[in-house]
């Protein structure tokens, strides 16, 4: 028999497009998927939001350097805040390229910092084609 309790279910919510930006330029590591010959690819990644790319650095020889050619990826940034009981998350669909420092384009190249160390010197960006996003408001027990 069901009873009714304190507890509640959480809400779910989308986020308008000015949120997704917000969230996207605020933060700095997110997650980069693919398919590659070998299956589905999921990778951390440090970057730097410059609308309308999403740019960060791998080193020449690691698995992410491979995206220099075109690939469809998705990327996703989250923001969990425990204090509000709130989780936002943005997911953006997009095409990757290798980004040419010589040309003068992109400024961003400098602006990220990669965590891993080495040297990570080959630029790559997200084009952008579709940014969705969702609020999360966890329920109470």
């Amino acid at each position: 028999m069901a009873t009714t309790s304190a507890r509640q279910a959480g809400h779910l919510s989308k986020l308008d497009l000015h949120d997704c930006h917000a969230l996207l330029a605020s933060e700095s590591v997110g997650r980069i998927a693919w398919s590659a010959g070998s299956g589905q690819i999921i990778r951390p990644i440090t970057y730097v939001y410059a609308d309308p790319v999403i740019g960060f650095r791998t080193a020449p020889d690691g698995r992410l350097a491979e995206l220099v050619r075109p690939t469809a990826v998705a990327f996703e940034v989250d923001r969990l805040d425990d204090l509000h009981n709130e989780a936002v998350s943005v997911i953006v669909q997009g095409v990757t390229s290798g980004a040419n420092r010589e040309s003068g384009r992109p400024g961003w190249v400098d602006q990220v910092v990669p965590w891993a160390g080495g040297a990570r010197e080959l630029a790559i960006e997200v084009h952008i084609t579709k940014i969705t996003g969702r609020r999360i408001h966890r329920g109470h027990s």
